[in-house]
């Protein structure tokens, strides 16, 4: 009987050992493929890979609030979080955003130069309500808008990555008027 159940278990634990190191059990959730098509600067694109909450804007003085949230260890959170941190620190420098990049596993926001000591209650509550399974990347954007996983990470574009991104922005930002 035991070397029955063994022979069971063995193979199991086999997978999910090479999942886990293979980084497929990361938390990452793959999302269709949305439509791929050349990048336009001056067309923000649609919006393919987000879902929309049914929530109003959530502003913070009067700004819509962008977050990610992600882990320094996640191969997929890293592929997205300088592309991320580029778009929104031009809107926030633009004085239009109010942004957040929640690194969970160290507990600081990245956007900002210090190191925090913790993530507020409320960011995780935020998070949790959105991600009830916790995986990551995990994006917020307004309260409006999520998407867990990145949308163009299996056709390697960054440029689609960065045009949704500014998308879901002009969105948000034409909708808070």
């Amino acid at each position: 009987m035991t070397n029955n159940l063994v022979k069971v278990i063995a193979p199991i634990i086999l997978v999910a050992v090479v999942l886990i190191t293979s980084g497929f059990a990361t938390g990452f959730i793959a999302l269709p493929n949305a439509p791929v098509s050349p990048v336009d600067p001056n067309n923000p694109g649609e919006i393919t890979t987000f879902i929309e909450t049914g929530n109003e804007i959530e502003l913070q003085d009067g700004k819509p609030v962008i977050r990610l949230y992600s882990t320094t260890w996640c191969p997929h959170c890293q592929w997205s979080g300088g592309t991320f941190e580029k778009v929104v620190r031009e809107y926030v420098a633009a004085g239009k955003i109010v942004a957040y990049h929640w690194e969970l596993d160290i507990q600081d926001n990245t956007l900002t130069p210090e190191a925090e000591a913790g993530i507020p209650q409320s960011e995780i509550d935020v998070f949790m309500n959105i991600n009830p399974r916790n995986t990551v990347p995990t994006f917020a954007f307004g309260g409006k808008y999520y998407r867990i996983g990145n949308g163009y990470e299996s056709a390697q574009s960054l440029a689609l990555e960065e045009q949704e991104f500014r998308a879901v922005i002009e969105t948000l930002l034409e909708e808070a008027k």
